[in-house]
């Protein structure tokens, strides 16, 4: 064996296998940016604002994985768990270090890559006041149109 080649198999063995984008690993609770189908930060998944819109995604991408940071207290997660269990969706808790460093508070996530453009659940779910249509008031017809038209 060429030294390079013990150096590398020692290394291995010390620090673990090389990763790629670990940056980007560090920010996506492990994952890669290219296979989440939706993300939440940690203040988004705490209101529980967005339930419905995680939902919305579970049942649209069945047979993928949620993940949660495990920084955020489980009464906080409960919500999310359960709707977990009632869609038989995986899930896994993260709380290494990386998960202390990031804002994500969730991700669902796929093996493969997916490529979705827009992943950030605020971006997704509409506000409620774009939701509301409001009612156009019918335009009110001068005096002579109402009686020459």
């Amino acid at each position: 064996m060429s030294s390079d080649n013990v150096q590398d198999y020692l290394n291995k063995g010390m620090y673990g296998a090389n990763q790629t984008n670990p940056e980007e690993r560090r920010k996506y609770l492990g994952s890669l940016r290219e296979r989440i189908y939706l993300s939440m930060t940690i203040e988004q998944v705490i209101s529980k604002n967005y339930l419905s819109t995680l939902k919305k995604e579970i049942t649209a991408h069945p047979n993928h994985t949620l993940l949660l940071n495990g920084t955020i207290d489980m009464e906080n997660l409960e919500a999310y768990i359960q709707l977990c269990n009632q869609l038989n969706c995986p899930f896994r808790m993260v709380s290494d270090e990386n998960a202390k460093e990031t804002s994500i508070g969730l991700i669902y996530v796929a093996k493969e890559a997916v490529n979705i453009e827009v992943i950030d659940v605020s971006k997704k779910q509409k506000p409620a006041e774009e939701t509301i249509t409001e009612k156009k008031v019918p335009e009110k017809k001068s005096f002579f149109k109402r009686f020459f038209s």
